[in-house]
């Protein structure tokens, strides 16, 4: 789903719901049985890749599965997408993968294919007025609750919008 969508939100829930554990040990990355691979830089290296492969062979420490939260998936090299390919169509009966991409499209095809996908779109002005009490950022974020979000609780932005609204007026 598009940026804002609310997808890492929903992957760190769903990753503390299937670890059994409390949503803020996964915020902080840490939980002894999350990984995380993210982007370094302009793409997720081969070397990431690696790291998460030799860590897949170790068992639960605390939970009774391991979650693997790749974030920017899009962001994968083709080399990386390929060390990791196995990996990802055969995991380990206690390992979880998590995939959170803006542009799906842009994965590798043989890895779009091993994966169950969960689309996400953009949010309603409605939901996020009800999400941030403030009808006038919620338009403004343009379905992006991380944005609307931001406009509501910036002091600067409010006074620039009560601002907008007067010279409309």
């Amino acid at each position: 789903g598009p940026a804002g969508s609310g997808k890492r939100r929903y992957a760190d829930r769903f990753a503390a719901a299937v670890l059994d554990t409390e949503l803020g040990r996964v915020e902080r990355r840490t939980h002894p049985d999350l990984f995380v691979l993210e982007p370094e830089g302009q793409g997720i290296l081969v070397e990431g890749a690696r790291r998460l492969r030799r860590d897949l062979h170790l068992r639960p420490y605390e939970a009774a599965r391991r979650v693997y939260l790749i974030l920017d998936a899009h962001l994968l090299r083709d080399e990386s997408a390929n060390a990791l390919l196995k990996s990802i169509e055969e995991p380990p009966e206690y390992g979880v993968f998590v995939l959170v991409s803006d542009h799906a499209r842009r994965m590798l095809p043989t890895i779009l294919s091993r994966v169950q996908t969960v689309p996400f779109r953009r949010f309603p002005v409605a939901a996020l007025e009800q999400a941030v009490s403030e009808p006038v950022a919620a338009r403004a974020a343009l379905g992006s609750l991380a944005r609307a979000e931001e406009l509501a609780g910036d002091p600067a932005a409010d006074g620039r919008r009560r601002a907008y609204l007067e010279l409309a007026r």
